[in-house]
């Protein structure tokens, strides 16, 4: 019987890294049904009855955004028969919040320990018997981009899978919380299952609309679960949902004494280092733009124009036209079919596979620079600016690669994860003056105004505010329901990414081409 193993974590955590070793090339990517979240779906290389299934990289089985909803309506609906949790061990405290509330769906589950050669380096030590001995679940150490591990972490997926016992969650929260939940918890009844009902119960203790909606109380139940919360509120002189928030951590920090130990507390990273540079109040920008401007110049400009201009002029220029006249003359062919052929098939394929190399070779370097670690940086100093005009911080490189082509900049748009940022992105990003529309504007500027030196360059202008005035008018209409949502982002330490990944992230965002 074929079996279903979930792929769960926080963006940047190495999640496509592992994926990608467990799976090879088997894997397909689409979209979940209804929604244009990227689904991706692989059989695990050494047990072809094994599907893995990389969810969205999420920071919490919460409502907030799309990605969150799509990956814990996954889970709570489909049931897998395990759980592959990957940890970014060099950020440990940030990631186990998730893992805490996917213990409590009561999927058996195992830790997938990632990045554990960035902990040694640093001079820390986790201890992985401890902390799995705190969470209840199996821990094992992974190194993703080197491939260490990831076959012991599919191997104990798969046992847990076969035996299919139901993961029982080892926490506690303080008593006034723990006593609210199981107070909520036995109102539930047979209305949710028994494997997950604690989560259930959280999540109604924290108010979830989504989660409410979906459990069938009665009306005495609900005002019940009500009164309890609220008494539990007023008690501790908070709101439910900034409790449970606050015990996580709490509880999270008790397991870091207990498994974890750190060199100095003090002690700046490498990663810190490069940061104080390249996210400076001052500088960011400014090295941003120097980035931006080398990809731009070797995508675009110059390697990547010459295999364009390689692919016009010679391939679809001459050799291929050559090869397939000598063939139709050969043959005998009609002047109208030649005409038909050559210059409709051939000159046609040619003129959109020219964009080809251009494209991939864009790709092939923001696929460098997001796993590297440098684009989650550059969200994070752009976002604030953008989230005024309903854009996202990622939304600013599309843009920038529009000046010089629609197309490339529409596909560039794909790294950027969020649905509704995605749609916005794509619909306004076209507005900036590319050079196809230069020869345009040149041509208006020349016969309506042949003596102005302003009317060229404030197209660019025009197109920034019309990218601008779009976001603001887009952003209020119920076609984009998830409005605006927390800015939450890890800024993984730095890394030198492999070939293979950054091959493998090429080849997906090129093949839909």
């Amino acid at each position: 019987m074929k079996k279903q193993i979930a792929l769960v974590g926080n963006p940047n955590c190495g999640k496509t890294t592992l994926f990608n070793r467990l799976t090879g090339s088997s894997h397909h990517v689409g979209n979940w049904p209804g929604v244009t979240v990227e689904k991706k779906v692989g059989k695990i290389k050494s047990h072809k009855d094994v599907e893995l299934v990389d969810l969205p990289g999420i920071y919490a089985l919460s409502p907030y955004t799309l990605e969150e909803v799509v990956a814990r309506d996954y889970l709570l609906q489909e049931q897998p028969d395990a759980i592959i949790n990957i940890v970014d061990a060099s950020n440990i405290e940030r990631n186990l919040y998730l893992t805490t509330q996917i213990l409590e769906l009561g999927i058996p589950m195992v830790i997938a320990l990632n990045m554990m050669d960035v902990v040694r380096k640093e001079g820390n030590r986790i201890d992985i018997d401890a902390l799995s001995h705190a969470l209840g679940c199996p821990v094992v150490e992974v190194t993703a981009l080197k491939g260490e591990g990831a076959e012991e972490v599919a191997a104990v997926a798969i046992d847990l899978a076969n035996k299919n016992v139901p993961q029982v969650p080892f926490h506690r929260f303080s008593s006034p919380v723990e006593d609210a939940i199981g107070e909520i918890r036995s109102l539930l009844g047979d209305c949710v299952q028994e494997a997950d009902a604690r989560w259930y119960a959280v999540k109604l203790f924290e108010r979830d609309q989504k989660v409410a909606e979906k459990v069938h109380l009665s009306a005495d139940a609900r005002a019940k679960i009500e009164a309890i919360i609220t008494r539990c509120e007023t008690d501790l002189d908070d709101d439910s949902e900034t409790l449970v928030t606050d015990a996580r951590y709490e509880l999270i920090g008790k397991i870091m004494e207990k498994a974890a130990e750190r060199k100095s507390v003090d002690l700046i990273s490498t990663s810190d280092k490069i940061d104080q540079i390249l996210t400076h109040r001052i500088l960011a920008l400014p090295f941003f733009a120097l980035i931006m401007f080398l990809v731009y110049y070797i995508s675009i400009s110059t390697l990547g124009g010459m295999m364009t201009d390689w692919m016009n002029e010679v391939l679809f220029g001459e050799m291929i036209p050559s090869a397939i006249t000598d063939f139709l003359v050969f043959v005998g062919a009609a002047d109208w079919l030649n005409s038909l052929i050559l210059d409709g098939i051939v000159a046609g394929i040619g003129a959109v596979l020219g964009f080809l190399p251009q494209l991939l070779l864009l790709f092939a370097l923001l696929a460098f620079l997001e796993d590297c670690g440098y684009m989650a940086r550059v969200a994070f100093i752009m976002d604030r600016l953008f989230r005024k005009f309903g854009l996202s911080g990622k939304s600013f490189i599309p843009m920038l690669v529009a000046t010089g082509c629609g197309v490339p900049a529409i596909m560039a748009s794909r790294t950027i994860e969020n649905e509704r940022d995605r749609k916005i992105t794509i619909m306004t990003t076209t507005f900036m003056p590319c050079g196809a529309k230069l020869p345009v504007i040149a041509l208006i500027v020349s016969a309506f105004f042949p003596e102005s030196v302003w009317v060229a360059p404030s197209a660019y202008f025009l197109g920034i505010g019309a990218i601008m005035l779009s976001g603001i008018i887009l952003k209020k209409l119920k076609k984009f329901p998830w409005g605006s949502v927390p800015f939450l982002m890890e800024l993984p330490p730095y890394h030198l990414p492999g070939a293979k990944t950054i091959l493998q992230h090429t080849w997906e965002r090129g093949s839909p081409l």
